[in-house]
């Protein structure tokens, strides 16, 4: 019993790499059979894959390892509770062992009654009596736990010599040299284009020239051959969709085989119906790199009109600000309820991969989404996305009124009451005066009334607690869900569309492939094989950007945008700059936001023509409200400022690297210019709304900034009205150059009551999503880690105080200083 007492006292380490190997491991001596020590660790049994994929990818020694043996057992049929009792045994061998197939080799009988064959099974490259094993155990003791045993760790034979790799001198110029299979890499990129359509010659002729190209093989990858790839392409082509007859029983069998690919299932019940989570390990890589510290979105409901079961994508966004899907989950019904069964599972398949992932922010697309399990589970702000709102207004107004004129009053007349409700000017009851006021467009006021009026109370109240999205992210979204539609909708028999094995099986393979060659590098090698479904071009938003001011002209109320390679092609903006202009391009008639909606709104914005958007606004509100603090206990309000000084530190880095050397021509948001100006000071103006004096000065100096005297001071102004009506006051936010807190510069907060007219960040315009941690501490009072997000969106930053900070203070401190929820924020 004191070994296992000395083996369950250590600690169970878990590296924040996707993969890890032996020597990324702590490995400890305890005393084993036969007097012997046994090399030993602890480890996360679900990653138990992810060691053994290290441990494969050894450069010096390149393998794969088997499974060898395996033995489970039940806990419920355990005779007796043991300390040392096993759920689960499992013996991995490298795959060049342990049979030795070369002359002289050992070999051991498959069946003791099996005749000795003249040839042995095998080639010679492949078995070659290597004793590199270890053996991982699941114990009764501790289930999550898996005890890895590693005393053969030299891949050597029986007689101590190396067996394979580059230290073999008798492997040289031999399979043996490299792994015995292919990664799991290029066994995907083969997966993916066989699956959209490439054939296996055009593979095998691009994967030889670029061999050839690097000068010979060098890997095993590079070893690839026809055969390989051609029984690859006979397993796709003779695989079925309906493993069952019965679409329930079909759902099951696909769930058995494809475990790896399932983070969730519960099937139906008497109360509840089925569940099915799915994620693949690169959507699970993608959500990891691109989810940390960043934004996640949801597609929720996508099909509910043509399949049997909707789909709820997770969205993450890439270095190109394209959307990928991370996670699909599919279940007959979605409600508020729901959300919960399946998002514990997915954070702690997470988080078994890398403990240190931290979300910054979760988009919503439903008014009925539970914002309360999402803060619990992810720790992080909640924001709501309006496109699909937008979007089927816009599609519905297009084809229900033909007067154009008509169509652009609509438009403009909603896009000032959805911006009245998300700055709290108007209740639901407006939207009966809207009714009144087109009674002429029968048409749209009947759908508006008959699919709308029941849904707009609760789009009312979430539009009024959470902060609105960005357009940058809402293109995003749309365009991943035209494609999806493109990808999976495109069937010839409609029938396939009432089954679940075939949703599941589409999703896992033709689907998943689409997107994951979105990301692939050397796509464009096979564009004589691209179709629509394929295609993954630059968002609106991004095609936006490529559009010059030059191009865009405007003529009193709308704005004709000429396309620079064909001049006489123009496109007509209506009601430029409004939250719901009207475009006559192809794209934007079916209810899409189009890039010269964009563009247009960027200039009119700039111009500060228009109002600011509804995003700046709740920045501007959320903002005022955490810095107006009681002047006796200014904490909270001094780590508001530190975190608005960190804000335009990152926007100076992100616009001198996202913007550095484009072209000269091209619109260029006001931001980039006023963040690439010198300054002087930092000053901030906050009314002091409890105290009886005017003005009260802070000065904040750093010791590390006092002592760099070479860099420039930072300055930041905010100014606002005395008022508590922020709806009726246009607070200003300038910032000319900023710092981090603490790092360089002195930073000088003067609080005095003058007002400016100055709104540097009245106009961000493509800012990509960050974020940085900043830690807040006082003498007696520990706030903890506040977050700052920036968000990016069309016309501002979202600047977001995540509920950790409020959370870690206590309740007195908290009830003492008006802190109820930081959280919501614009």
């Amino acid at each position: 019993m004191a070994r296992w007492d000395e083996i369950l006292s250590l600690p169970v380490q878990n590296p924040p790499s996707l993969e890890f190997s032996a020597a990324e491991i702590v490995w400890s001596r305890v005393e084993g059979w036969r007097e012997t020590l046994d090399r030993l660790a602890l480890i996360p049994f679900s990653r138990v894959n992810d060691f053994v994929r290290g441990e494969s990818n050894n450069k010096d020694c390149p393998t794969r390892f088997h499974v060898e043996a395996r033995r489970r057992r039940s806990p419920e049929i355990a005779n007796k509770l043991k300390v040392d009792g096993i759920l689960e045994y499992i013996l991995y061998w490298c795959s060049f062992g342990p049979d030795d197939h070369r002359k002289g080799g050992v070999v051991r009988p498959s069946r003791t009654y099996c005749a000795k064959r003249k040839t042995p099974a095998g080639r010679p490259n492949t078995k070659r009596g290597c004793v590199c094993h270890f053996i991982v155990k699941r114990l009764i003791a501790a289930p999550s736990v898996a005890l890895i045993i590693y005393n053969q760790d030299k891949h050597i034979d029986k007689k101590g010599l190396p067996c394979h790799g580059p230290q073999d001198t008798k492997a040289a110029g031999t399979y043996a040299m490299f792994a015995p299979c292919i990664s799991d890499e290029l066994r995907l990129q083969i997966m993916s284009l066989l699956y959209v359509g490439v054939p296996v010659e055009t593979i095998m002729q691009r994967h030889t020239e670029a061999v050839e190209k690097q000068g010979g093989p060098s890997n095993r990858d590079d070893l690839l051959t026809h055969r390989y790839v051609r029984s690859l392409e006979r397993k796709i082509r003779r695989s079925v969709h309906e493993l069952d007859s019965n679409d329930d029983i079909g759902i099951n069998m696909w769930v058995e085989m494809h475990q790896d690919h399932v983070f969730f299932y519960e099937d139906f019940s008497d109360t509840e119906p089925f569940v099915l989570g799915i994620q693949t390990d690169w959507q699970l890589q993608q959500m990891i790199r691109f989810g940390n510290h960043s934004l996640i979105a949801s597609n929720s409901s996508f099909g509910k009109n043509k399949l049997k079961y909707p789909i709820y994508s997770l969205l993450v966004f890439d270095s190109k600000k394209n959307a990928i899907p991370v996670a699909w989950i599919i279940t007959p019904r979605f409600a508020s309820t729901e959300i919960h069964r399946w998002m514990r599972a997915l954070y702690d398949r997470i988080h078994s991969k890398d403990p240190s992932w931290r979300l910054g922010g979760f988009i919503v697309d439903d008014p009925l989404a539970d914002v309360n399990v999402i803060r619990d589970v992810f720790q992080c702000a909640v924001l709501i996305s309006f496109w699909r709102v937008r979007h089927s207004w816009h599609k519905n107004l297009v084809c229900r009124c033909s007067n154009i004129g008509m169509q652009a009053d609509v438009s403009k007349r909603l896009g000032e009451l959805v911006s009245d409700i998300c700055k709290g000017r108007i209740s639901l009851d407006s939207f009966n005066d809207f009714i009144e006021e087109f009674a002429t467009c029968s048409d749209f006021l009947d759908y508006f009334k008959g699919v709308w009026f029941p849904k707009l109370g609760a789009w009312t109240n979430i539009l009024k607690a959470l902060p609105l999205a960005s357009t940058e992210v809402s293109s995003a979204i749309e365009c991943y869900h035209n494609q999806l539609k493109l990808r999976l909708l495109n069937e010839k028999d409609s029938g396939v569309y009432r089954r679940a094995d075939w949703l599941v099986d589409k999703l896992g393979t033709k689907v998943h492939s689409y997107y994951w060659l979105d990301e692939y590098s050397d796509k464009d090698n096979f564009s004589r094989y691209w179709k629509d479904e394929w295609k993954c071009g630059l968002t609106s938003w991004r095609q936006a950007l490529k559009i010059l001011d030059s191009d865009v002209d405007f003529n009193g109320n709308s704005a004709r945008v000429v396309q620079r390679k064909n001049p006489e092609n123009v496109n007509v903006v209506l009601n430029p700059g409004s939250e719901f202009a009207m475009c006559d391009c192809s794209w934007a008639k079916m209810g899409n936001l189009c890039e010269h909606v964009i563009k247009s709104t960027w200039i009119v914005r700039e111009s500060r023509s228009v109002s600011q958007s509804n995003s700046m606004f709740q920045y501007k509100r959320t903002l005022m409200n955490a810095l107006r603090c009681p002047p006796h206990n200014s904490l909270m309000r001094d780590h508001a400022v530190s975190l608005a000084v960190s804000v335009q530190a990152q926007l100076n880095a992100l616009f001198s690297q996202e913007y550095c050397g484009s072209n000269a021509g091209a619109s260029v948001p006001l931001e980039e210019r006023v963040a690439a100006e010198p300054a002087s000071n930092l000053e901030l103006d906050i009314p002091n709304e409890a105290s009886n004096e005017e003005s009260r000065r802070v000065s904040l100096n750093s010791s590390e900034a006092l002592q760099n005297t070479r860099q420039p001071t930072v300055d930041l102004g905010i100014a606002a009205e005395n008022s508590s009506d922020l709806m009726a006051t246009e607070e200003q936010f300038s910032v000319e150059s900023g710092n981090l807190l603490g790092k360089g510069p002195s930073l000088d907060f003067g609080l005095v009551n003058d007002n400016t007219n100055e709104d540097a960040l009245g106009n961000v315009d493509g800012v990509a999503v960050q974020r940085k941690p900043l830690n807040c501490h006082n003498s007696k009072k520990n706030i903890g880690e506040g977050v700052l997000n920036i968000i990016a969106i069309d016309s501002a930053s979202i600047f977001v105080i995540d509920s950790h900070m409020t959370s870690k203070l206590d309740n007195g401190f908290a009830e003492a200083n008006g802190v109820k929820n930081l959280d919501v924020s614009g």
